[in-house]
């Protein structure tokens, strides 16, 4: 019996890739076009790999505590910047939802609660506002230690990639680094500088790299799996 999955066409794609999220669910990704009527077979081909993909995104979960997309946090721990905040949730009759910070690492929304859809939206804007408040002078901090200079940054929420710079050396960092342990988001900060000097990942790009930071390779590993620390609510 075949798992269920979503199909997502890619103009980007050359050809047909699985993909687990950190939920569980499984992605077909296809180039336009492409004849989805092939599908089944591939799938049934990768039953194998995808019984053993979905068993260790369980098994990691179970590990590190995964709470339920459709399950509103009670609390948020941004491990970038050592930070916990308990959010409490105050329904009122106005419209919208409003994000009040309090005292003691307190956050409270105020409005349509019963709405999980715009509570959730809501955090994910107030975690986008954390980023650029901390990581971009964070970036600029390590910037001017290794001088590395860049031209502009900026925090978006990307769904795959931690970080990117262009050949403009205008870096873009995802907000869900917060989520992630300090060591791993200073390493994608020094990642992204070095691509200001090499924009590829040639031998040159990792020497640098390794310049900066010897143990690149074990961090680089950490990455992997840094997507398990980034609550569900924040990818749907």
């Amino acid at each position: 019996m075949l798992p269920s999955y979503t199909v997502r066409e890619s103009p980007k794609a050359k050809h047909v890739s699985l993909k687990v999220s950190v939920a569980g669910s499984l992605e077909v990704v296809v180039p336009e076009g492409y004849d989805q009527t092939a599908i089944p077979a591939i799938l049934q081909r990768k039953q194998r790999w995808i019984k053993r993909v979905t068993q260790h995104v369980e098994t990691r979960q179970a590990l590190i505590g995964v709470e339920p997309a459709d399950k509103l946090p009670k609390q948020l721990c941004l491990r970038a910047i050592e930070q916990a905040w308990q959010i409490d949730y105050c329904p009122t009759q106005l419209p919208g939802i409003r994000a009040i910070e309090q005292a003691d690492l307190r956050l409270t929304l105020f409005g349509q609660t019963i709405d999980h859809h715009a509570c959730s939206e809501t955090l994910r804007q107030w975690v986008i506002g954390k980023a650029q408040k901390h990581l971009l002078p964070w970036l600029r901090a390590v910037s001017q230690e290794l001088e590395l200079p860049f031209e502009t940054a900026s925090v978006r929420g990307q769904k795959t990639r931690w970080g990117s710079c262009s050949s403009r050396k205008t870096i873009s960092l995802n907000c869900k680094l917060l989520f992630l342990p300090s060591d791993l988001v200073r390493y994608v900060f020094i990642h992204e500088l070095c691509h200001t000097v090499h924009l590829n990942h040639s031998a040159a790009f990792w020497s640098l790299v390794a310049h900066y930071e010897p143990v690149y390779q074990q961090l680089d590993a950490g990455l992997r799996d840094a997507r398990y620390h980034v609550p569900l609510w924040m990818e749907t």
